[in-house]
């Protein structure tokens, strides 16, 4: 494997890993990358839990929670409706 790669940005920000670096890191359509500044470049790492699963386990917890407090989803609503007033 070599020891650089060049790639391309497109307009939206985008790029393409090579090829030989998906296999090498088993990188598969759909897995999410984290991505960390070092000097004047980023380090990349596969996140362990997508975005989006990791929503639905805090969203679990939080309605849980909500159930064990005797909450209703209406004081939730009145909750953030005074949140948004307070600006």
């Amino acid at each position: 494997m070599e020891s650089q790669y060049v790639v391309k940005i497109t307009d939206k920000g985008q790029i393409t890993l090579p090829k030989e670096l998906r296999k090498a890191y088993d990188f598969q359509e759909g897995d999410y990358l984290l991505l960390f500044p070092q000097g004047e470049g980023l380090r990349a790492e596969k996140a362990l839990v997508s975005p989006a699963s990791r929503f639905k386990e805090l969203a679990a917890d939080t309605e849980k929670r909500f159930v064990g407090e005797g909450l209703q989803s209406s004081d939730v609503e009145e909750a953030v409706r005074w949140a948004r007033l307070q600006k």
